[in-house]
């Protein structure tokens, strides 16, 4: 029994001075600078260039009568004729629909293929942004 009162109290000793060594510890000091967060502009600038649109183009009015030379850029084929888009020398784009009913001589209707030069003479229909010629001749 002498053992284990011995043992107890060696125990209850060491538990005392752990207790008290614990809390004399110092306390780090755990405090930093706080960060310094730096604040940059974040407007966007947009440097593209835009070019005024060319003041002698004149967008013709409905009912028109248009004669425009350009080069094909694409064909879209419908029923009873096509759609050409025609890219102009000065850098307009018209859409022409060409059929046989709308022809003055039907026997100029031909088709016609990307890359080609042709000259196109009819009324004009806008829609929205697009010019729309309806053909009455073909060269």
């Amino acid at each position: 029994m002498v053992k284990t009162y011995n043992m107890k109290k060696v125990l209850i000793a060491l538990s005392t001075i752990a207790i008290l060594t614990a809390c004399n510890d110092k306390k780090k000091d755990t405090t930093e600078e706080p960060a310094v967060i730096e604040i940059k502009d974040t407007v966007a600038v947009d440097n593209t260039e835009v070019t005024a649109p060319d003041a002698s183009i004149v967008t013709p009015a409905d009912g028109d009568v248009i004669t425009v030379e350009g080069k094909v850029t694409e064909v879209i084929n419908g029923k009873d004729g096509y759609t050409a888009k025609i890219y102009s020398p000065s850098g307009e784009v018209f859409s022409a629909t060409i059929s046989i009913p709308n022809m003055d001589n039907p026997k100029d209707f031909r088709k016609v293929e990307v890359g080609d030069m042709i000259t196109v003479t009819g009324d004009v229909v806008n829609l929205e942004s697009d010019v729309l010629i309806k053909v009455t001749q073909l060269k």
